[in-house]
């Protein structure tokens, strides 16, 4: 069971790992989470059975390296919540502080665990199966003492936090993040109690209580993995609907950039990290509507008058087709070098938010790529010419 848990944390941990690596150059907050996640991966990932052994042909204790992740993890854990807290703003010396205590648990677990070489077990039937000295209980306690602390600080700031959010997935994420940083808190406090009472000369069976214990923390992460998520899902949504509009508007942008390249605003930024959020595929969108509609004005001296009337009366009351019925025949003038008309056509006239140029360009886009608007171009242009 426990083992497909983790299978199932791994794979949640090192998608949200690559889906977020876009979201480092933003800012700080960003940063911190996609480090803390990345560490909770590698740590996961090096506690695997072959991992392990894979590790213990190059160190001499394998064992411990998931635990140092995990006090890393932990570190940019608390980074991320003075980073939404402000707490650092108020608290000047809390990055060398925090850097500071994280990097004395680090060197406090590597001194232990070379005073106790050999010693240390990492699950709990084997640790209680055998004395545990003051020193393999020290490391423990460190650690354990370290990370529930800081699983605790995240469970109440990530739930006061959510009072404050806007109701939605953000809140609902940062409730489900703090359920699990609770789960896991609860698991370090069982196992630090444990292997106390053990080191007190205490007997314990733990044949049973152990993997339901690892159960728990499992599940803990698996639930704080979906909480992180939670509030992404949105934003993905978001940037699904640009793309789609983007690509619905393609065939039309294509035509003005070929006839018209004057219009491009600047060139399209290709490095995959800078097209991957909102509000860089929204900037997309917003200039690809301008540089349609700066198409369309310089067209317009091309389109006659009446000429969307006859459009109508040959393609019915279409809004969309007949817009591009327009198009289609002042391209063709444009193209034969005709001279600009003196009385034009207008375009139609759309609401003055972006969403609804949006919408109405993505319509008549999809109209300019049926046959009609070709077909009414060529008509018009045998009339011209009879």
């Amino acid at each position: 069971m426990n083992g497909a848990l983790t299978g199932i944390v791994l794979v949640l941990l090192w998608g949200i790992v690559a889906v977020r690596l876009p979201t480092l150059w933003r800012d700080a907050r960003r940063r911190a989470l996609w480090a803390t996640l990345s560490s909770l991966a590698l740590g996961r990932t090096a506690a695997t059975p072959g991992i392990t052994a894979l590790a213990g042909e190059l160190v001499p204790e394998p064992q411990i390296i998931p635990h140092l992740l995990a006090v890393v993890a932990a570190y940019f854990l608390l980074r991320l919540l003075s980073l939404i807290t402000d707490y650092d703003t108020d608290h000047p010396r809390a990055i060398r502080g925090q850097l500071l205590l994280a990097a004395s648990v680090l060197a406090t677990l590597i001194i232990l665990t070379a005073a106790t070489p050999g010693d240390l077990k990492t699950k709990g039937t084997e640790l209680m199966s055998t004395a545990v000295g003051p020193t393999t209980a020290g490391y423990w306690v460190v650690l354990n003492a370290y990370l529930g602390a800081a699983l605790a600080v995240a469970t109440v700031l990530f739930w006061r936090i959510a009072r404050s959010a806007p109701a939605g997935t953000l809140r609902y994420g940062l409730r489900v993040i703090a359920t699990g940083t609770f789960l896991i808190a609860l698991y370090v406090v069982m196992k630090t109690a444990l292997i106390a009472a053990h080191s007190l000369g205490v007997t314990l069976s733990v044949d049973r209580l152990e993997p339901a214990a690892g159960a728990v923390r499992t599940v803990g992460l698996i639930v704080g993995v979906i909480g992180t998520a939670m509030p992404a899902a949105g934003r993905l949504r978001l940037i699904v609907h640009a793309y789609r509009r983007l690509w619905e508007l393609r065939p039309l942008w294509q035509v003005m950039r070929r006839t018209f390249p004057e219009v491009i605003l600047f060139p399209r930024r290709r490095a995959p990290l800078e097209l991957a959020g909102v509000d860089e595929v929204r900037l997309r969108l917003y200039r690809r509507v301008i540089e349609i509609r700066d198409g369309m004005l310089t067209l317009r001296d091309y389109l006659p008058a009446g000429t969307l009337a006859e459009a109508r009366r040959h393609v019915g009351d279409d809004p969309a087709l007949i817009e591009a019925c327009g198009i289609a025949y002042a391209l063709r003038r444009h193209r034969s070098g005709a001279e600009p008309t003196r009385n034009s056509d207008r375009w139609a006239e759309i609401g003055g938010e972006v969403a609804d140029e949006v919408a109405w360009l993505s319509e008549v886009s999809a109209a300019f790529r049926r046959e009609e608007p070709a077909a009414f171009a060529h008509h018009q242009g045998e009339a011209a010419v009879r």
